[in-house]
């Protein structure tokens, strides 16, 4: 056993020129190899985490098919999947969802009743109900948002109107018939009454007329109709439909990241269900890293095969100016198996050698490169990732191991034999 260690030993000293070689090759091919790797880590997190997340992704809007019609109306429902509270349920466990806000038709009669300074106005009209997290943002103050969460406090329904009823009225009817504009600000707070379950068309047992003011506008709703609370809207559908199924018009899907919208936008539309979203520029974002991720695996693959090669030839003169000794080593009785042993036990041992120093040289460059040098737009960390100098190392540790097998090739071809 001692012998053996010590012939390994010999020959892990023997060719010290050629071994020498092979560790530069080796320390250069993983510094190279490694410095792609951590450029291309940090222009995939700066993509990820500084470029796609300042264009945050689309929300989908979900919605079910359009029945079909015959002349103006509709002869019967579509066979589709309905949104109902399980249907959200299973696109929630999608996964990469944030939020799914759904909105919800009042499906019974409504009428509001405007009094203003004499003048007095009664009019049909469409409401939906949509949860607060939507339109937070949009109510005018902290009273309004109280008011959203429980309109039976002070015992008034808050309404928000979409900016393009406002815009219609004032550019449309206000300007043509020589009245007053109505002013947004102004809007804000203006009391009126809604009729719930009554209308000039129909009228349903139990109605009921509530005090409602205007608790701002928005933009989130692109609809001709006023905007209520979802528990609101759902509250009264239950009251007034018998049998009432809690089912909703459309939902926003929102995502994490654009991959995710990629992904759920294809699964929610194999539902049956329609998917209305943008997914040009989530789809450009998620090519660009794939692009960058390919570019780097090819710059590394093409060092690693140029070392490959340049290791290759080193090792097979490295064998050929040895054969007599190994010709030699066999005559006094080694087996093939005991040289081809040490053979790969020396050039593993330089190539970790190699690989260590290659591994070292990249963090010390690195981190220079990173106090010193900052890319416009871009912030490198100070230090490689830990994952990164593991697979590095193991990398260049494998790549004499690998070049060692043409020279093996060559030695068991020149026949190592007794004679």
């Amino acid at each position: 056993m001692i012998q053996r260690l010590y012939l390994i030993l010999k020959e892990i000293a023997g060719g010290r020129f050629i071994s020498v070689i092979v560790l530069l090759s080796v320390m250069l091919s993983v510094f190279s190899a490694g410095l792609f790797r951590v450029v291309g880590d940090s222009l995939a997190h700066y993509v990820d985490r500084r470029f796609a997340s300042s264009i945050p992704p689309n929300t989908i809007r979900v919605s079910t098919r359009q029945p079909r019609s015959l002349f103006i109306f509709e002869v019967d429902r579509p066979k589709t999947t309905a949104i109902t509270d399980r249907t959200i349920r299973r696109i929630r466990g999608m996964g990469g969802i944030s939020d799914i806000l759904p909105v919800s038709a009042l499906k019974i009669p409504i009428q509001a009743r405007v009094s203003y300074m004499g003048f007095n106005y009664r009019t049909d009209i469409l409401a939906f109900g949509v949860p607060q997290r939507l339109v937070a943002a949009e109510l005018a103050g902290k009273r309004y948002r109280s008011i959203w969460r429980d309109p039976a406090r002070e015992k008034v329904i808050p309404v928000l109107i979409p900016r393009n009823i406002l815009h219609s009225f004032n550019d449309g009817m206000a300007a043509p018939n020589g009245i007053p504009r109505i002013s947004e600000r102004g809007a804000v707070g203006f009391g009126f009454r809604l009729r719930m379950g009554r209308s000039s068309i129909r009228t349903l047992q139990g109605y009921e007329e509530s005090d409602a003011v205007v608790a701002g506008f928005t933009d989130q709703v692109d609809s001709f109709a006023l905007i209520l609370p979802l528990d609101l809207v759902v509250g009264y559908n239950k009251k007034f439909i018998k049998d009432y199924r809690a089912e909703y018009q459309y939902a926003y899907v929102k995502v994490k990241d654009h991959p995710t919208l990629l992904r759920v936008s294809d699964k929610i539309r194999a539902m049956g269900l329609v998917v209305e979203a943008e997914k040009g520029l989530s789809r450009q974002i998620v090519r660009l890293k794939e692009a960058i991720g390919l570019l780097v695996s090819a710059l590394q693959a093409i060092i690693v095969v140029i070392a490959i090669i340049a290791i290759s030839f080193a090792t097979v003169i490295a064998v050929l100016n040895r054969l007599e000794y190994y010709r030699t080593m066999r005559v006094i009785g080694s087996s093939r198996l005991f040289l081809t042993t040490a053979v790969t036990i020396k050039y593993s041992l330089i190539g970790f050698a190699g690989a260590w120093c290659g591994v070292k040289l990249l963090q010390l460059a690195y981190v220079r490169a990173a106090e010193y040098f900052h890319l416009t737009g871009i912030a490198l960390p100070l230090s490689v990732p830990e994952e990164t100098f593991r697979a590095v190392l193991i990398y260049g540790a494998l790549i004499p191991v690998l070049s060692t097998v043409p020279a093996l090739v060559r030695l068991y071809a020149k026949g190592l034999s007794r004679d």
